[in-house]
């Protein structure tokens, strides 16, 4: 069996967890809340692991609330027990703290069913303290340690794409071969995964991005997909125009192509054609930029 290298991220879980150990001598009541807290929180991007840590802390601030008050009226009753977490859902809901529903129905569990000794509103208390240190552990790590570069990650799928695109034609066009299209796919929605993960991150960026030059780069890996899709879906004898003809030769450096040459037939095909081309070469220019 072959072992894959640990990633950047699971180790910065490890290193965050050992310093939420040592605060707990410190810090915290509890570890385990804060340590839980900063694994959440560990996201893929700085504002990633702050939405998902803030989301938690609203969590455990609610789901508290709404303990401490169920419990002054009847600790452990299994109709206010239900009651309690139906509010609980409902309050998160309503105030758009979704992804805090799940810890606010555990802190709430854990003071109306006695799961701790405590005193309810001093639990509540120190539950909020665990997870926020968790939290801001969690989001400074994060941050200082080895932050992805989806920068030349984004640059470099989009190379990809043209060199997919490339692909592409040369097997559509010269060799009139079928082309899976799904491959294109994948690519664009890498290339728009990792983008949307840059943009995240430009808060936080220490560097100069050109975005509207890299959003247009993006548009053009979108458009290029579309004009493929429509190409796949022709399936009458196609014809080139004499501009597409010479434009491809160009491209792929062929002196002939075996294709039928008409400057009336297959429109469609032919503009679709001559947009892909259009954008490959938009592509190439942008990308020998990105490498001066």
């Amino acid at each position: 069996m072959k072992l894959e290298k640990m990633g950047m991220r699971t180790i910065k879980t490890g290193i965050a967890v050992v310093l939420c150990t040592i605060a707990g001598g410190y810090l915290v009541e509890n570890p385990f809340y804060s340590a839980t807290a900063c694994i959440i929180s560990m996201q893929d991007t700085v504002k990633g692991s702050m939405n998902s840590g803030l989301n938690r802390i609203k969590g455990t601030i609610l789901g508290g609330i709404i303990g401490y008050l169920v419990v002054l009226i009847e600790p452990g009753n299994a109709i206010l027990c239900g009651l309690g977490v139906m509010s609980t859902i409902y309050v998160c809901n309503t105030l758009k703290i979704n992804k805090g529903v799940v810890v606010a129905c555990v802190t709430f569990l854990s003071i109306h069913l006695g799961i701790t000794d405590s005193n309810p509103a001093q639990y509540s208390f120190f539950r909020v303290m665990d997870t926020s240190i968790g939290v801001v552990i969690g989001v400074f790590i994060n941050y200082i340690l080895a932050r992805p570069n989806y920068l030349d990650s984004t640059i470099n799928e989009i190379k990809e794409m043209e060199k997919i695109t490339a692909e592409f034609i040369e097997s559509k066009i010269i060799n009139k071969e079928g082309f899976n299209i799904t491959k294109i796919e994948k690519e664009v929605k890498k290339v728009e995964s990792i983008y949307s993960k840059l943009l995240d991150e430009l808060g936080y960026s220490r560097g100069n991005i050109n975005m509207e030059k890299l959003e247009e780069t993006v548009d053009i890996c979108r458009g290029i997909y579309f004009h493929m899709q429509s190409i796949e879906l022709l399936e009458t004898k196609l014809y080139l125009n004499k501009s597409n003809y010479e434009n491809i030769k160009k491209l792929h450096q062929f002196n002939e192509i075996a294709w039928d040459l008409d400057e009336n037939k297959s429109p469609v095909f032919n503009y679709h054609l001559s947009k892909i081309i259009e954008e490959v070469k938009l592509l190439n220019e942008m990308n020998d930029k990105s490498e001066n």
